[in-house]
């Protein structure tokens, strides 16, 4: 058990969460209250929701989760919800991924859903401040050419605060390059660009992340280790991986906890974040993977401190605004 002065250093430093699913993210006793009200099933219930033997297990639950969002009510409390608990960890600024298909394929109204996200982000950031960028996260199982509907999507809401996207889902029969197209116009519209990769793939699936879709932020990515090559490239590039040790654990991506690689990845100077992911699903939140990271693989607080750092220089912001809020991280918490 983490010693409480441990615990409170923690949570009082400054942090930014930029790998993190709004759908995923979901209190439980608001789940059980949507499921009821939009008369969505969760077979066994919430126990049950949140117990899967398998990836494929825990995304049909996911799915199941993302169906009970279906109106602006829905979608402005869960997002003031999420805001919330991030802010009471210490979280100045996050990214949140939506994962938009699951909303797509119900014909639900963009401009609606991100209009109810912007109002629970204003009451949000009204009580504490907290800032926050949305990312439309596609499933990579629904296709490249559902990729570009996505996109359109994307770029039809980003007045209203949609800054980017990305792909995650099945990374293992859907490739990065599959998505060439997509990226391609994303960027060129001046969207941000992230992707999954390097989680249940190897380094292959980094590398066309990088070389294809031209990210330089790769969601989790831990399995880069299985190529010097591209360990020395993340490394001199400061393309950064945001990890999820808990996340990794819990979806069998790796046998267990003890064997994540997250201090062989940061002891290799590859730039790393670090994120919750799914906190709802996978029983965390952000400082609790810190604590993970000071208790488990042995981080100093000056390590954890790094960390958080780069969390912001690796976000999406403008550059200024990295710059003032790096200032400000250190003002307000000496390192």
């Amino acid at each position: 058990m983490p010693a409480l002065e441990l615990v409170e250093w923690v949570r009082r430093m400054p942090k930014v969460e930029l790998h993190v699913h709004l759908e995923g993210s979901i209190r439980s006793q608001t789940l059980a209250e949507l499921a009821e009200k939009n008369r969505v099933d969760l077979p066994g219930g919430l126990a049950a929701i949140y117990h899967f033997a398998s990836f494929q297990e825990f995304i049909e639950d996911y799915m199941r989760c993302a169906a009970c969002l279906c109106t602006r009510e829905d979608f402005q409390r869960v997002t003031y919800e999420f805001l919330t608990d991030e802010a009471a960890q210490g979280i100045r600024y996050c990214e949140v991924l939506l994962s938009s298909m699951q909303h797509l394929k119900r014909d639900l109204d963009f401009h609606c859903i991100m209009q109810a996200m912007q109002s629970g982000y204003r009451q949000a950031r009204e009580e504490s401040g907290i800032r926050m960028g949305v990312i439309f996260d596609h499933g990579r199982q629904f296709g490249p050419q559902a990729g570009l509907q996505v996109l359109e999507r994307a770029l039809a809401t980003r007045s209203y605060g949609v800054i980017g996207v990305s792909i995650g889902g099945d990374e293992v029969h859907f490739p990065p390059e599959l998505f060439g197209e997509m990226f391609q116009r994303a960027r060129e519209a001046g969207l941000v660009v992230t992707a999954h990769a390097g989680e249940f793939c190897g380094p292959e699936s980094i590398w066309g992340a990088i070389r294809t879709l031209g990210v330089r932020r790769v969601g989790h990515g831990f399995r880069a280790l299985e190529d010097p090559e591209l360990v020395a490239h993340l490394r001199q590039e400061g393309i950064y991986l945001d990890v999820c040790p808990t996340s990794n654990a819990r979806t069998g991506a790796v046998a267990s906890l003890e064997e994540h690689p997250v201090r062989r990845l940061f002891d290799a100077g590859v730039p790393i974040t670090l994120s919750s992911d799914d906190p709802a699903f996978f029983g965390t939140n952000l400082v609790q993977e810190y604590l993970l990271l000071a208790e488990r693989f042995h981080f100093t607080r000056a390590e954890l401190w790094q960390i958080s750092l780069n969390g912001v220089r690796a976000s999406f912001l403008p550059a200024p605004e990295k710059v003032a809020m790096e200032a400000a991280f250190r003002r307000e918490f000496p390192a």
